[in-house]
């Protein structure tokens, strides 16, 4: 089973090691792409084009959001983090995502955020990094020994800048965090009980979102300085539709899914005989926010896009160069929300988290 790490407790060897699959994933050419296009690139716009999908049965001219704003965002991102887990293993047998433990403040700026990793914070309008090795060209001189040959650097695709250039940009401006370590602890334990309704719903709301209103009207008290913060908080290219074109992405969303894993983790010891599926709205219930079901893609036992084999009836609404970028998952089968409610049993292999701290 693999293991993901708090980032901060990387080794020298597993930090290099994961930030070479990072740079040749983005400089392995993408089969069937057009030149130039990485398979890091394909990632990216995945996450972009899964923000408008047509799917069968679907009125015309209207589109789903199928790993957003609703309760799949947390089966979707677990999928998707998985796939690119696999392909940075491609590249480097062995290597996992870590996760960015938003509590320990201190110890990212210290390890996570610096020239030896993931390149430095900003505050203010966003521009582009001016050190590690995420940048747009590394110099010969100031590449490390595991350098991939015929690598450059980091560029971002020029299909994907979303107005921030080539070059990876952070910076943002009046966003408050981190999050204190009792408000993510009690995140992962957020239990709130109301007739008829699924305690999921208010769980994800609070994890994609932040606080609410409804939540605060139900007595609620919840961190406000969650996904959505995290992503405005890096800023620059993390925080629009392509975020993953920074690879803060990948341990933010680590970081997300322990959470939810932890969440199920505590239901499933607190209801003896339980299975994850208990723990997952049922398909027919309406969310208590808007009384409508969830949408195709988010309910219990949905096939997520793009992982529904060769089903006809499915596309994007997004510009015909970037659609041109996007992976084809359809030789390996459908896959549904429920299939992803176990890390252990996502693939063959599956995985866990290792503790905050350590084992």
């Amino acid at each position: 089973m693999d293991i993901r790490k708090d980032a901060t407790r990387l080794t020298p060897q597993e930090r290099d090691r994961f930030l070479e699959a990072l740079i040749r994933l983005k400089q392995r050419q993408a089969p069937g792409a057009p030149a130039g296009v990485g398979v890091y690139d394909r990632f990216v716009a995945l996450h972009g084009a899964v923000m408008a999908v047509i799917a069968p049965g679907l009125p015309a001219g209207e589109t789903v959001n199928y790993g957003h704003w609703n309760i799949g965002f947390c089966a979707w991102h677990r999928k998707y983090l998985r796939e690119f887990e696999l392909a940075l293993q491609a590249e480097v047998p062995g290597v996992t995502v870590p996760y960015w433990n938003w509590a320990d403040h201190v110890g990212a700026t210290g390890t996570l955020f610096t020239d030896d990793f993931l390149g430095s914070l900003r505050t203010g309008a966003p521009a582009p990094l001016t050190g590690s090795v995420l940048r747009r060209q590394v110099p010969p001189a100031e590449r490390p020994a595991w350098w991939p040959a015929g690598a450059g650097g980091f560029p971002v695709h020029p299909l994907l800048v979303e107005g921030f250039g080539t070059s990876l940009a952070r910076g943002s401006v009046g966003v408050s965090w981190p999050p204190t370590r009792s408000s993510v602890d009690q995140l992962a334990q957020l239990l709130v009980q109301q007739p008829g309704v699924h305690p999921f719903w208010y769980f994800w709301l609070v994890l994609e979102q932040g606080a609410q209103p409804v939540l605060t009207d139900l007595g609620v008290q919840a961190t406000t300085r969650t996904h959505n913060r995290g992503h405005n908080f890096i800023g620059g290219h993390m925080s629009q539709a392509f975020s993953p074109n920074d690879p803060v992405f990948w341990l933010h969303h680590a970081n997300v899914d322990r959470i939810w894993a932890a969440w199920q983790a505590g239901r499933l010891a607190a209801v003896p005989g339980s299975v994850p599926a208990d723990h997952y709205p049922p398909a027919a219930e309406e969310s208590p926010f808007s009384g409508d079901p969830a949408p195709p893609g988010h309910r219990l036992g949905d096939v997520m896009w793009p992982w529904v084999g060769d089903a006809p009836g499915y596309d994007v609404r997004i510009a015909p160069e970037v659609k041109a970028l996007l992976p084809d998952f359809s030789g390996q089968g459908p896959v549904t929300v429920d299939a992803m409610l176990d890390t252990r049993t996502v693939d063959a292999v599956g995985y866990r988290y290792e503790a905050p701290g350590g084992p």
